[in-house]
């Protein structure tokens, strides 16, 4: 039978290639096939070969994979493509390449950042970080906080998902750009309830901050901000599944390790109009929104930072 034969052959036609009936199962087929191709495997002569792959083909029209190979070119020739690809085949790609994609993201973004610090850092006078599950206006938040001392900040912000109760999903790449954005060592973050607690560590302590805002503020804008108290032993214990999973403690540490002791990491805005008037958008389906401010726990600059968050609270709504 030659190979144009081979190539309209039907299923009934293949069995009967096989000396098989119509209703064998795969099992069958399977055996058949072995069994007819041992007399061809070890003989590497041409015709043994062309015998060989004329086999091969019937049997794969028998048990159904040259009609199923079909099925499925004919539907990607229909499907819509990006770059070439189908949806399901984007996402058999990241399935399996996730962790190439995971080390390649990290390498462009530490480039970014030492970029950043080569080429632009010395372009700013401040810098804000901005991280939580809200949508940012970096451009009316910058306008909030400039005045004559801080006349060209540099925000970057940040959309947060940590563990919640919300069915919101992470973006796996967001804590390693959180890490790498850290690295411009900003003065002030800004930050939300339901993400503060997993970031103690980025936190300063702010009491002393709190209390001399209230010389600085207007009456109206000190009552707009609350402070928030947060102890090392709380969030570990808010933080402690996720961060074993992230690989960043040990399964052996436990709240023992850490103090008790609460202190006051930031300032707590409730105002839905303030929260607006400042370029946020919450994010957070079920939860009202909320901004907690602080200052850096890295920063060497606690003066740039308190203009910062006090521009930004005299000018919010």
């Amino acid at each position: 039978m030659d190979k144009v034969d081979i190539e309209k052959m039907t299923i009934e036609e293949a069995l009967d290639y096989m000396e098989l009936p119509h209703d064998a199962n795969d099992f069958a087929i399977d055996e058949k096939f072995w069994k007819l191709s041992k007399k061809y495997r070890g003989d590497k002569s041409p015709e043994s070969e062309e015998a060989l792959n004329e086999l091969s083909a019937v049997y794969n029209i028998a048990c159904g994979r040259r009609d199923e190979a079909l099925r499925k070119s004919e539907a990607r020739e229909k499907a819509a493509k990006f770059l070439g690809k189908t949806k399901a085949e984007w996402k058999n790609y990241f399935a399996y390449s996730w962790f190439k994609i995971l080390i390649i993201a990290i390498v462009v973004i530490s480039l970014g950042s030492i970029l950043y610090g080569a080429l632009f850092k010395n372009r700013y006078d401040s810098a804000l970080v901005a991280f939580g599950h809200f949508n940012v206006d970096s451009e009316t938040l910058g306008n909030k906080i400039k005045s004559q001392q801080i006349t060209n900040p540099y925000i970057s912000a940040l959309d947060m998902v940590v563990p919640n109760d919300e069915g919101e999903t992470k973006n796996i790449y967001a804590d390693q750009s959180l890490a790498s954005v850290m690295t411009m060592e900003p003065s002030v973050i800004i930050t939300d309830s339901m993400t503060y607690e997993y970031y103690y560590s980025y936190l300063a302590d702010v009491s002393s901050l709190y209390t001399e805002l209230k010389n600085l503020l207007p009456e109206s804008q000190y009552a707009k901000i609350e402070p928030v108290y947060l102890s090392e032993r709380e969030a570990f214990l808010t933080s402690k599944d996720y961060l074993l999973e992230m690989g960043l403690i040990e399964a052996t540490e436990n709240e023992e390790d850490y103090s008790p002791e609460s202190v006051c990491v930031g300032l707590r805005i409730k105002d839905r109009d303030a929260i607006a008037s400042l370029g946020f958008v919450d994010l957070w389906p079920n939860s009202d929104p909320d901004l907690i401010v602080s200052v850096y726990s890295g920063t060497t600059e606690y003066a740039t930072a308190k203009e910062i968050i006090k521009n930004m609270l005299q000018n919010m709504a």
